[in-house]
Formats: C-alpha cells, structure tokens, sequence
C-alpha cells in the first residue's frame, strides 16, 4: 500500500512539474519580439504609441533608434531588424535600386510634410532675385524639394520627370542658386543660405513648430512613409499587424492631437502605389 500511494505522490508530481513546464514554454511562444529601426522625432514617438499597443496583444516591439538615413536600410538588409519606419517609399525603392538588398515595402503609416524654412525671410514671397536655396542632396528629397520649390511658386520643373535633379529645372525668373545639402543638416546651415527644404520629422526633432516656423509647407500626400522589412518576410502576418497598428485609433488620435495637419495617416495601410 505504502508503494502505491508513493508512486502515485511520484505520478502526481511528475504531472505538475511537467504541466507547469509547458505552460511556461506555451507563455514564452505568445511573447513575440520584432525589432523595428526607427530615426528620431515623429518616427520614434509615433511608434513607442505603437509599442503599447502590440503589447496588448503579445508582441514585444523593440524601438532601435538611429541617426542618420541610411544605417536603417543596411541594418535591415543585414539581418540585425525586422522592420524598419522611418522613410518615405520612394526613397527606400531608390536604396533597393542602388542596393540591390531585398527590402520591400509592406505598408504605409503616415504623409509626413517637408516645408521651406529660412533665418532671413518671412514669406517665399520676400525671397529676392539671385538668392542661394538649400536643397537635399539625396535624389529623391532633391526631387522632393524642387517640386515644393514649385509649389510655392519659386520655380517650375519639368512635368512627368521622375527623380527630377536640378538640370529639370524649366523656368527659374528670379535666377535663383541652389545648393545640395545633407537634409539632416540643413536647419543647422540655414545661416548661410536664404532658404532651405527641411523635413518636418526634422523640426519637430530641434523641438520647433513646422505650421509656425516655416515659411511654406508641403501639401501634397504623394511620398508616404513605409514599413519596410526584408522580401523573404512580406508575408509575416505580426509583421502586417504592426502596419495596421500604425493606423490604430489610438495611435490616430494621438498624431491628430500633437502634429495636426503636418502629418496625416494614410487612408490604407496596404495600399502603395
């Protein structure tokens, strides 16, 4: 009888430390993490709200922030992200044309603004003839920049161009200058030049208001910001839902409160033309 009751104690515990390993590995499968480059600014605010919200669903987003524009691509070529956010999609398809690295697009977050800022002027319109204007010197920002130049009435590019460069430039009446400058840079060099493009991510990151400070603000909603990860994974569904995050209501609210109309949610996560 002794026997009995001790293999069945035997049993009994045998079954509990077993039923409670399981449970344990079964609550580490739920805990996913994805690690998701992010530059600073919007970028990183906007997806630390989404960090909260995969949270509420058993995805641990790890937010890498980092300084400059192209270490993200490389970093997700390279394996060492999953994800990352922080680029309008035409320049991640001019990186993969560059590159040749199997990154793609799997979604769209929101239409951040580029504007005209300057030290000197108060309007585009008191920005006098021969004047030197600051423009990124990456080709799809260049290309950016002249059509906002355009927009502002400054100049007019050549239609239908893609990747316009300065040599599309079809009528400048106040002969103005130009001058290709790193787009990180250009708030601080702005003392030099009489205006220049800046990124609203940009401003908002050296803390000023993109409404109040600029002199002209982008309108249009043609160069939207991408989640990109590696080709091989478009298909991961945690991947997809990391995209529909960044149209949660939560995280909609948030952007409307904090950067009106600077920046705007996209009206479709998945579709990018």
């Amino acid at each position: 009888m002794k026997k009995t009751i001790a293999a069945g104690l035997f049993l009994a515990l045998f079954t509990l430390l077993v039923g409670c390993a399981s449970s344990e590995t079964a609550g580490s499968e739920k805990e996913k993490t994805i690690k998701i480059g992010v530059t600073g600014g919007p970028p990183e605010e906007i997806t630390n709200l989404v960090k909260e919200e995969a949270k509420k669903e058993g995805i641990d987003l790890d937010v890498i922030k980092f300084n400059d524009i192209v270490t993200p691509n490389q970093s997700l070529a390279d394996g060492e992200l999953d994800l990352n956010m922080f680029q309008a999609k035409q320049f991640m398809e001019k990186y993969v044309a560059d590159r040749k690295d199997p990154i793609v697009a799997i979604g769209t977050t929101y239409n951040s603004t580029l504007g005209i800022y300057s030290e000197k002027y108060e309007s585009v319109d008191d920005i006098p003839e021969g004047a030197t204007l600051g423009v990124p010197n990456d080709p799809v920002n260049l290309w950016r920049g002249l059509l906002i130049f355009e927009e502002a009435g400054l100049i007019k590019v050549k239609d239908d161009v893609q990747l316009a460069t300065l040599n599309d430039i079809e009528d400048n009446p106040k002969k103005f200058k130009f001058k290709e400058i790193d787009v990180t840079l250009m708030l601080r060099t702005l003392n030099s030049i009489d205006a220049g493009i800046v990124a609203s991510t940009t401003a908002f990151n050296m803390g000023l208001e993109p409404i109040e400070e600029s002199i002209f603000l982008e309108t249009g909603d043609s160069f939207p910001m991408v989640v990109a990860t590696n080709e091989k994974d478009k298909d991961n569904p945690d991947y997809k839902r990391i995209v529909e995050l960044y149209h949660s209501d939560a995280v909609k609210t948030y952007i409307e409160d904090k950067y009106g109309e600077v920046i705007r949610v996209t009206d479709d996560p998945f579709t990018i033309e």
